[in-house]
């Protein structure tokens, strides 16, 4: 997805945690609490959720993993770079072999919802 936003500009507004919530409708309603090592924690529908973040990086490399007690893993894997003056960001789901197409494709239009979301947000900041 091309982003009219300059790539240093992006990577920094994605790389911190906390910005996670201003884009992300369907996951994050609670405050995310540090639980060290680029590891934050929240609550899902009452449930506890870990989120790890790739530290940060000269490679625009923005990997998110997501697990918990009661929650299936998700991973995603997320890359800005340079595109002219603005950046492309690519993010990469893959469906775990225990899930149906059905969720996975439920899954994958909650991300592209996000990802719109993402554009539009940080296009007009």
């Amino acid at each position: 997805m091309a982003i009219d936003r300059p790539c240093p500009d992006v990577y920094a507004f994605l790389s911190d945690p906390g910005s996670l919530v201003l884009w992300t409708g369907g996951l994050i309603h609670a405050p995310l609490l540090p639980a060290g090592n680029a590891v934050w924690t929240t609550r899902y529908e009452g449930k506890s959720v870990s989120i790890r973040f790739t530290p940060p990086n000269d490679f625009g490399v923005l990997d998110i993993h997501l697990s918990g007690p009661d929650i299936a893993e998700r991973y995603y894997r997320v890359r800005v770079f340079p595109n002219g003056e603005g950046t492309e960001l690519c993010c990469t789901l893959l469906q775990r072999p225990d899930e149906d197409d059905a969720h996975f494709a439920s899954e994958c239009e909650w991300l592209r919802v996000d990802l719109k979301v993402l554009k539009s947000y940080l296009e007009v900041r």
